[in-house]
């Protein structure tokens, strides 16, 4: 006897074909069959007319590491139809433990102690142990590596020793199962490293089939060099690559993603593997000690992290003190009289070192080109912290699929669902998810394809969305009738591992 029936549902099975009403068959945690009318036994049926069915999605750039461990239930993650999440982006790994906590306080400061694990196979183990309400998989984060083997953040090059413990920081990850390392090169420690050192350790990834995901240095107006040394360091390192959240910054450097994208485009002629992600925002997420130490407020052009004007950036969270959550920084430079990045400093010394923002700087015409580009999956970079977090952590997904397929046709249905599913599934080596198959894991997502939307907004961000009723994690509904279960059944992935 089958555990659930979905009858009657628009199935778009992940591969970019387009859908069809069909029946799918749940036993345990897999999907036992996919049959235009499904008449076996079951403990349970589900009308789903009207309704599209989709492989659960998948979140190529989280930063939940901690935030899986803490509040297990990911509720930002799991309501938006997210059933996988792939952590450890731009450099932020969980391993070495002690490392991590400090590195991650940057963008995701724990709010409760930690255990501590050791290397990635023990934060795996923990993730396995918490069982939280989608399955993680972990990238090897470059900064965690660095900092644990140089005992903090150091602007040189490493000793031959240093750098031997990096390269076997690497390595256990990658024995652990983890699926590619990352860097984040803009921010510390890993804005220190060089380019030689990153192939270094790309090539321990390269041996063992992983990715090279990057926040590359620069996406204002040297994207165009930081997409040249990317593509370098995972020819010689022998790693298909990823970028990360691509797009350029600053209004002086709108459409320069057309030349961007048509180097990704000259790689992949030559048989490279070459692709990149996106959230569908104007505005990104990041700390404000990195835009004030990328020079983002004190020239025309900006620097590395390209250029916002002090009305453009919102603080997101600012630790102690929530009553300036949601201010921007220009009502700073009034209340101090102060210039923006003098401001943003007088903030940072006075008032906490680890403030979130969100900054607005990108172009919407940008954002359109690169989501409708074959290279681009989608991930939210979500960053769930303080009282007013930038809409993506509650709302990409939705929005794509709402404002992006159904409002504007910048893509079609069927290939949002692809660059959401099968395509990352394929690009970081995750068996068995990501379609809609026989066999395959009962990863599923329900949503009403004329009504779903984000309903986040940078006012009241931590709002779930519309018109997506049903999430099924392992074959249990984690999300019924829009309403989080509380169906904890999500596991560890592991590179490759069924």
């Amino acid at each position: 006897m089958l555990d659930l029936v979905i009858k009657g549902a628009m199935v778009v099975d992940g591969t970019g074909s387009p859908g069809s009403v069909i029946d799918v068959g749940i036993r345990g945690d897999r999907i036992e069959v996919v049959d235009q009318a499904v008449e076996a036994e079951s403990a349970e049926t589900l009308d789903a007319s009207g309704l599209v069915l989709a492989p659960g999605f998948i979140d190529v750039h989280s930063h939940d590491d901690f935030h899986v461990l803490i509040e297990p239930e990911v509720r930002h993650n799991i309501l938006q139809g997210i059933t996988t999440v792939i952590v450890g982006n731009c450099g932020f790994g969980a391993a070495g433990s002690e490392a991590g906590k400090i590195q991650m306080k940057a963008i995701n400061e724990p709010s409760v102690e930690l255990p501590d694990w050791t290397g990635y196979s023990g934060y795996l183990d923990e993730v396995e142990k918490t069982s939280p309400s989608l399955n993680v998989a972990a990238l090897v984060g470059h900064h965690t590596a660095r900092r644990e083997a140089m005992n903090g953040v150091a602007d040189r090059p490493p000793t031959d020793d240093e750098l031997k413990a990096m390269l076997a920081n690497v390595e256990e990850g990658m024995e652990a199962g983890a699926v590619g390392m990352s860097t984040g090169l803009v921010y510390e420690p890993g804005r220190y490293a060089s380019t030689d050192e990153v192939v270094a350790l790309g090539e321990i990834v390269g041996k063992y089939g992983g990715v090279y995901v990057s926040h590359m240095r620069d996406e204002g107006a040297g994207l165009l060099d930081s997409v040249r040394e990317t593509l370098h360091i995972g020819k010689a390192s022998g790693t298909p690559v990823q970028i990360s959240h691509h797009k350029s910054v600053g209004k002086t450097n709108w459409g320069m993603v057309s030349q961007s994208l048509e180097m990704i485009e000259e790689a992949v002629s030559q048989g490279r593997d070459v692709t990149a992600d996106q959230y569908p925002y104007t505005a990104r997420s990041t700390m404000l000690f990195a835009l004030v130490q990328n020079g983002t407020f004190n020239s025309s052009e900006g620097g590395a992290m390209g250029k916002s004007d002090p009305s453009e950036v919102l603080l997101c969270s600012v630790p102690g003190y929530d009553e300036y959550e949601g201010r921007t920084l220009q009502s700073f430079v009034e209340e101090f009289d102060l210039p923006g990045e003098d401001a943003a400093n007088k903030l940072l010394s006075e008032y906490s070192d680890a403030i979130l923002v969100a900054a607005f700087g990108m172009d919407e015409g940008d954002v359109r080109m690169v989501m409708a580009h074959d290279s681009t999956m989608i991930g939210t970079d979500g960053l769930d912290r303080g009282s007013k977090p930038h809409p993506r952590a509650w709302g990409t997904y939705p929005r794509v699929l709402g404002k992006y397929v159904r409002e504007e046709g910048v893509i079609s249905l069927e290939n949002a669902i692809h660059k959401m599913t099968q395509m990352p599934a394929e690009k970081f080596d995750i068996p068995n998810r990501g379609l809609i198959k026989e066999g395959y894991f009962a990863d599923v997502v329900l949503f009403d394809p004329d009504s779903v939307i984000d309903g986040a907004t940078y006012e009241n961000p931590r709002v779930g969305p519309q018109g997506m009723p049903h999430v099924i994690v392992n074959g249990s509904f984690a999300v019924k009738n829009g309403e989080q279960v509380g169906s904890r059944t999500g596991h560890a992935v592991r590179k490759g591992q069924i």
